[in-house]
């Protein structure tokens, strides 16, 4: 049985592009948490509540990309 690389050009690149996406879709989550709390006038506490939320939410979104990335573009060869 073949021992597997270790392929660095790829894990860069999936590393690279979960910095980029993630930071994206985090700062998308926050900011849609903040403008609807100020929309809705729910107060200090919901609008925290609800930019919890919603960057839990884009967590989860950026842990599938990432896993998804990561079959594209596999760490070992």
């Amino acid at each position: 049985m073949a021992e597997k690389r270790f392929n660095r050009s790829n894990a860069l690149a999936v590393i690279c592009a979960a910095i980029l996406v993630g930071t994206e879709i985090l700062a998308v989550a926050l900011a849609l948490g903040w403008a609807l709390g100020g929309l809705l006038g729910w107060g200090q506490e919901m609008t925290y509540g609800l930019i919890g939320l919603s960057l839990a939410g884009g967590a989860y979104l950026t842990a599938i990309f990432v896993r998804n990335a990561m079959k594209a573009e596999p760490f070992y060869e």
